[in-house]
């Protein structure tokens, strides 16, 4: 502070530091007044704590929750709260107390503050099914040095070298797909959801194995056992989940809740099904440039490579799919939007980052702060968990102009300042997280679905079966369609 600093440049009033003038006794006094207020202002800072509504014991705020929707609808449940308490408050719901946080300065700060191994929350079902089982899992599931070794390695994989080799499968599954969409031209395209579920997870099959040796190999890596029935059964890992999700999952078990019998047998499924099929592929990917042979090759173990390929299979599968369907019923919804993408490819980015701003597929991201922190001059305890809100950030008119509208353009022109038009603060956007433990899948994702989206445009006009027919976003782990989308395709020519 000021005072300090004059008390130790002239301990007995008579000195200075070389150029510094000695103030007047009268303004001494007025500037050491002026200290000790900002002292004060900023020991009062430092124990501020953030608002809260008040809950009950135990339950917390569970009770308020379930009157809006229950779980289903806790992005609008917590935006009403930011509306109410400001972009920075503290809420206990169910098992979980979190801060939850919507300006975007401060969000890109909370990954700052991450520390050497960040940490996010898992859900409690799934950590206790762990520990119940003794199932070492993979990338998700790693903290401390296991983690940083492990991220250190598929980084080098997935994200620094996959531009080039990613892109060849990613364009034969999707024009795979397209081929057999194709013969239902002018019809509901048939069982869409499974579609996408099925289409998402081969995606990756085909960068395990690599372009060439999926090319060579597809149709008996098709017939796998393993592979067929994947998808539904990482689907239904997601859906029970949600269901355990505002009640401790020991005492969902011990009073032997249907959810978590259905729960158990679906990640039993889920978790053996992806780890027999790695094993499968590793004969089809042996001599290639996939991501088996190159984490092999980096010298990770076959049991590593098989749980950390495992749970790239569980995650990749839903949250592509899931976002693949908003990409489909925004462009749907929007004709216009539609056809500028259709004759503009530079659009088609904007496309995909327009579906995960206003519908996230994580509308939360979580981290754990190691140490204690300041979050908009609130005091945020060391071990607390932070909630990032996308759901709130991405749809604010103060980060995004217009904030309901679709529009892909937003993200590629530029006003007279070079920012772009559209978008004031782009971190209020960021599905894919920021920091060291943001989406390992992250280029992936980007590659299949700009892949899948161009290919149908190129040959076909998406429209909506039932257009009057409104659209919500619901949860169950991670955002969906409260009803089954139905779309059709209607050839250009």
């Amino acid at each position: 502070m000021l005072s300090k600093v004059l008390a130790m440049s002239c301990p007995r009033g008579g000195c200075t530091a070389p150029g510094q003038r000695i103030l007047p006794r009268r303004m001494q006094a007025t500037v050491s007044h002026t200290a000790a207020i900002r002292e004060a202002s900023e020991r009062e800072e430092v124990v501020r704590e953030a608002p809260s509504p008040r809950g009950l014991p135990l339950v917390g705020t569970t009770l308020s929750l379930w009157l809006r929707g229950s779980a289903a609808q806790l992005h609008r449940y917590v935006d009403l709260r930011h509306a109410q308490l400001g972009p920075v408050y503290r809420e206990a719901i169910g098992p979980v107390d979190a801060y939850f946080v919507a300006d975007p300065l401060e969000m890109r700060r909370v990954f700052q503050l991450e520390g050497k191994h960040p940490r996010n929350l898992l859900p409690d079902a799934w950590i206790l099914y762990n520990q119940l089982y003794g199932c070492k899992r993979g990338l998700l599931f790693m903290d401390g040095e296991e983690w940083l070794h492990f991220r250190r390695i598929m980084n080098s994989i997935m994200l620094k070298d996959a531009d080039t080799g990613m892109e060849q499968p990613c364009r034969q599954v999707a024009a795979d797909l397209v081929a057999e969409w194709s013969q239902h031209a002018h019809q509901q395209v048939p069982r869409l959801e499974q579609a996408l579920y099925q289409w998402s997870t081969e995606v990756l099959v085909a960068n395990l194995v690599g372009g060439d040796k999926f090319a060579e190999h597809s149709s008996a890596i098709r017939r796998l056992p393993g592979l067929r029935g994947l998808s539904e059964q990482v689907r239904q890992v997601f859906c029970e989940s949600s269901k355990l999700s505002l009640l401790p999952a020991r005492v969902a078990r011990a009073i032997r809740l249907p959810a978590w019998a259905r729960f158990e047998r679906a990640v039993d499924h889920a978790v053996h099904g992806a780890s027999s099929l790695v094993l499968d592929l590793l004969p089809f990917s042996r001599g290639g440039d996939g991501m088996l042979e190159r984490m092999l090759a980096a010298g990770v173990e076959l049991s590593d490579t098989v749980r950390i390929v495992a749970d790239l299979i569980l995650a990749a599968g839903d949250t592509s799919a899931v976002t693949m369907q908003w990409v489909l019923y925004l462009l749907a919804k929007n004709p216009d939007a539609q056809e500028r993408a259709a004759q503009d490819p530079q659009i088609l980015r904007g496309v995909v980052k327009e579906a995960m701003r206003l519908y996230p597929v994580a509308p939360f991201l979580t981290r754990i702060l190691p140490d204690e922190s300041r979050l908009a001059g609130y005091t945020i305890p060391g071990g607390s968990l932070v909630l990032l809100s996308l759901y709130t950030s991405g749809r604010s008119a103060a980060n995004f102009p217009d904030p309901s509208r679709f529009w892909p353009e937003r993200w590629s022109r530029e006003n007279s300042s070079g920012g772009l038009l559209g978008v004031n603060h782009a971190s209020a956007s960021i599905p894919f997280g920021l920091g060291a433990r943001s989406c390992i899948g992250r280029k992936l994702a980007d590659i299949q679905l700009t892949q899948l989206i161009s290919q149908l445009l190129a040959g076909f006009r998406i429209e909506l079966v039932e257009p009057e027919k409104e659209v919500d976003m619901v949860l169950r782990l991670v955002s969906v369609p409260n009803h089954p989308l139905k779309l059709k395709l209607v050839p250009r020519k």
